[in-house]
């Protein structure tokens, strides 16, 4: 193979591990399935999960993810994704695009972890040219808001 080919080879990997990447950022679909991978009980922990990279919330929602871990007990004392402190059991796995503009989009997530029922509204916006999360209906079974908990003022 030649210089030629090789080069057109590996401009053919780098446009597809781009494109790839892309995707998440480009469709609110693909980055709210980003964080829903799927794990089992014997699995070990990862050291960090999607939902731990700032970069996926919205300007206003990573402040408050910084208010909230500066605080000596974070009022979010679970992860929100699976609504439990242990490693997720998703069965029953459904994400739906409910809505969708150019600028704004809502997916929905439901699934059981650990039998017990989870469902999700997630909204996303546009920053930067790219999806990010605005803020998360834990419908199902807490009823509120993931920017309620960060900013709520709980006496422990």
């Amino acid at each position: 193979m030649g210089v030629r080919g090789m080069l057109g080879g590996a401009l053919a990997l780098l446009l597809a591990a781009t494109t790839a990447l892309a995707a998440p950022a480009n469709d609110p679909v693909a980055l709210v399935r980003s964080l829903f991978t799927e794990t089992t009980t014997t699995d070990e922990a990862p050291e960090t999960f999607p939902q731990d990279e700032p970069s996926i919330y919205g300007a206003s929602l990573r402040a408050l993810f910084a208010v909230d871990a500066a605080r000596d007990m974070n009022n979010l004392d679970f992860d929100w994704v699976s609504g439990g402190q242990d490693l997720p059991d998703y069965k029953g796995l459904k994400i739906t695009l409910v809505a969708r503009t150019e600028t704004s989009a809502r997916v929905r997530v439901t699934f059981r972890n650990y039998s017990e029922a989870r469902e999700r509204d997630i909204d996303l916006v546009t920053e930067d040219g790219r999806w990010v999360i605005e803020d998360v209906f834990l419908k199902t079974p807490e009823k509120t808001w993931l920017r309620r908990i960060l900013v709520e003022n709980r006496q422990d």
